[in-house]
């Protein structure tokens, strides 16, 4: 199948009054089609969104959720659109929203109070927007046939899948599923995935298209064609202008559509749009063709975007957080984020700026707006919340700080509020600016007042030879020893009443035998002494477009082939045979996972369940 890169897709087009004219004649005519021909749905159509699993047991391995937040934040827009005509009705005059994506109404407090683990029932019997999405954590023949009835109960219109690329392979057996069981659906796929492997380059108006990326994945026959849209960049504006793309092709019924006609009303939308907003790309997997769609409108803020939670209860338990004392399993944990993409430039992280195609995020100026969003978590059952940014406020300390103010203030205007406590991610060389040693020092007691009870940090490696090629320490003009600086960072931290946590990776560049015993010895010490809560270990994972993938040569990611993975990869997230480091066999990962086990004891990933059931 021939590739074709269409024009891009951006504000003040010279065609705008063609489209303009041409959108006009297109509504009228759908509306007086569907006046004539009314059917028991109305103009509503039915949608089914599903978050992709990674796991594929229900016991002996690290439970890792994938991305939920991804799959929320990109519904928030298409949702919003559809509650609101939901309750404004049919317009006077032809609209867009005429024809609309059936997603239900809002949760109501009651819901929301009473949400707590996985949703049940099926979503057709759910009114709600939160019953829309389809969540099984684990792939399994019984999360198989919940799938299958969903479909078949529901016949969606639309499929939209969120992946991460380990749930890829998952991905593509869901969607071969759907076109099965709904064979009238369109079936969508963004998320992570879509970000590392589908690039668009403006400056020579190119396609970047890796070799694990589901368009290449089914253009040379790895897999059938069961995708018909992939969203790369901006979920939440891109998937709402490809829903109202698919809605102006519908005719009464909602049969079957090609995938040209919806990616022809795609570019139309765009065009006649006065304000286009977001950075993405949307491929069309067309009957004879693949079409590459750019669109490069102004740019979001997160402030302009509704909640990530405004659709949706908040199920998550974390368990590190236990102040509310509403359950064993921790507090009833929310999910925030104040950017999408990590400042810094790790070669291994897939969340690098120079990776992430997701640009929106909120201004250091919206502190005061974060800290409102975060009040409404509350009122929406939140006992407590994690920021999953890479790095808290991109480690702009005034930022951090601001936010603590205005969150505190918030919080003593309603004194009689429960227990709510908040944890978020640094790095070492942020809490050791020593440049700012006193802006660091006072925000961190900003953070301690203002609710902040975890810090998560990246540790990586203990072992000097391994962060060398890492590109993490920041201070390159007087380098200091890697163990000293994380030691000195983990007691900053801790001396200012705050528990830390952290991640350590096995794998990188200059890893051996000898490395990874250092490391596991040197987290032992930081156990040992009080300075760590809690110690997660992670096998280097290859993603798509890291400087790290490239450097080791492994460019042909199997992310497509159905497996069901086996220990010792199974006790690590992510981890399978194929694409975990070149540099480690597998006797190595065996040694990691029982070292770590020992030396470290309950420590290691501290509650697992719980931690587990941070994600959901």
């Amino acid at each position: 199948m021939r590739i074709t890169v269409r024009t891009p897709l951006g504000p003040r087009r010279p065609d705008r009054r063609t489209a303009d004219v041409e959108l006009a004649e297109r509504l009228a005519r759908r509306r007086r089609r569907f006046d004539a021909a009314p059917t028991e749905a109305g103009f509503g159509f039915p949608v089914l969104a599903a978050l992709v699993p990674v796991a594929t047991s229900r016991g002996g391995e690290v439970a890792y959720p994938g991305d939920p937040m991804s799959l929320y934040a990109a519904l928030t827009l298409t949702i919003q659109r559809s509650v609101e005509r939901l309750h404004a009705g049919l317009p006077a005059e032809p609209s867009l929203d005429d024809v609309y994506p059936c997603w239900g109404d809002y949760p109501d407090d009651d819901y929301r109070r009473a949400a707590d683990g996985p949703r049940p029932g099926l979503i057709a019997d759910n009114p709600t927007t939160d019953g829309h999405v389809f969540d099984p954590r684990i792939w399994d023949d019984l999360a198989k046939e919940q799938f299958v009835a969903e479909l078949r109960a529901l016949q969606p219109k639309a499929v939209l899948l969120s992946s991460v690329s380990a749930g890829h392979r998952y991905a593509l057996e869901m969607a071969e599923l759907a076109k099965t069981h709904s064979p009238d659906c369109v079936v969508v796929i963004g998320g992570r995935h879509a970000d590392e492997t589908v690039r668009y380059a403006p400056g020579d108006h190119s396609l970047d298209l890796s070799w694990s990326s589901t368009v290449e994945v089914i253009r040379d026959g790895r897999s059938p064609r069961v995708v018909d849209f992939v969203v790369a960049g901006d979920g939440a504006p891109g998937l709402d202008l490809l829903m109202q793309a698919l809605a102006l092709v519908q005719e009464p019924g909602f049969g079957p559509n090609r995938v040209a006609d919806v990616a022809e009303a795609l570019e139309l939308v765009a065009a006649t749009k006065e304000d286009l907003t977001g950075s993405f790309t949307v491929v069309s997997l067309a009957e004879d063709e693949i079409l590459v769609h750019p669109v490069r409108g102004r740019r979001l803020s997160s402030a302009e975007l509704p909640s990530p939670y405004r659709p949706f209860a908040i199920r998550a338990r974390f368990g590190i957080f236990t102040a509310a004392g509403s359950s064993a399993l921790g507090s009833r944990t929310a999910h925030m984020l104040t950017l999408d993409a990590c400042p810094f430039k790790c070669t291994f992280c897939s969340e690098s700026i120079q990776i992430s195609q997701r640009p929106t995020r909120f201004a250091v100026t919206e502190t005061e707006h974060v800290a409102d969003r975060l009040m409404q978590m509350i009122d929406w059952g939140a006992e407590a919340a994690f920021f999953d940014d890479p790095v808290f406020w991109g480690g702009n300390w005034k930022a951090i700080s601001a936010f603590c103010t205005d969150f505190q203030a918030r919080r003593a205007q309603r004194p009689g509020d429960a227990p709510f406590e908040w944890g978020a991610q640094l790095t070492v060389d942020v809490v050791l600016n020593r440049a700012k040693a006193d802006e660091v020092a006072a925000g961190l007691d900003l953070m301690r007042e203002a609710g902040c009870s975890y810090i998560y940090i990246g540790i990586e490696s203990m072992a000097q030879r391994v962060m060398a090629h890492v590109g993490k320490n920041l201070t390159r003009r007087n380098p200091e020893a890697w163990v000293s600086k994380v030691r000195e960072a983990l007691g900053t931290i801790k001396s200012h009443g705050i528990r830390v946590g952290s991640s350590v990776l096995f794998g990188l560049d200059g890893e051996n035998r000898e490395t990874i015993e250092e490391t596991i010895e040197e987290i032992g010490r930081l156990i040992d002494d009080g300075l760590l809560i809690m110690a997660s270990p992670n096998i280097l994972t290859y993603h798509p477009g890291t400087a790290i993938t490239a450097q080791h040569g492994q460019n042909r990611l199997d992310y497509h082939s159905r497996k069901d993975n086996r220990p010792p990869f199974t006790y690590f997230e992510e981890a399978y045979p194929e694409v975990v480091s070149r540099l480690l066999t597998e006797d190595d990962i065996w040694y990691i996972h029982q070292a770590a086990d020992k030396r470290w004891g309950n420590i290691r990933n501290s509650d697992t369940e719980s931690l587990s059931e941070a994600l959901s």
